[in-house]
């Protein structure tokens, strides 16, 4: 939380990823961080979550490209463990489109169809669930949300 009250977490996230994942990003993505996380900041200063709560960003979900922009991992109030796994957009303004999931909007430098970002968060949470033994072997719920913040 100090990360983004400071301005820092772009570099930091920025920084784990060249780490991590061998790769650079531009600065489109770093304010995009920037931006998000500033609203993720607020989401999260909130008592009902508590301070032992565990968060990623940009977790890169194993064997594929997909990255989930941010997760909460902890416990329900009966001791269940549950993931809200986050996908956050900044988009002004969409168009709906013919097809299941599907709209339109400016990203990427133009405009785009992509897919509704509820059912892309979604295809990300059943890819964990299904493919992560962690999870069906201790039974974490996952619980897949977007936030679209602007």
């Amino acid at each position: 939380m100090n990360d983004v009250a400071g301005g820092l977490i772009a570099d930091i996230i920025d920084e784990q990823i060249k780490l991590k994942m061998h790769r650079t990003t531009g600065k489109s993505e770093m304010r995009s961080w920037s931006n998000s996380l500033n609203y993720m900041f607020f989401v999260l200063n909130d008592n009902q979550i508590p301070d032992d709560a565990g968060i990623a960003i940009e977790y890169n979900i194993p064997q594929t490209s997909k990255r989930v922009d941010f997760m909460i991992s902890g416990y329900d109030p009966t001791n269940k463990p549950n993931v809200v796994v986050i996908e956050l957009k900044q988009w002004e303004e969409v168009k709906a489109k013919e097809g299941d999931a599907l709209i339109e909007t400016f990203t990427g430098g133009g405009q785009r169809t992509v897919v509704h970002p509820s059912y892309q968060v979604w295809s990300y949470a059943k890819l964990i669930e299904d493919y992560n033994t962690s999870v069906q072997d201790h039974s974490i719920g996952m619980v897949p949300c977007a936030f679209l913040h602007n």
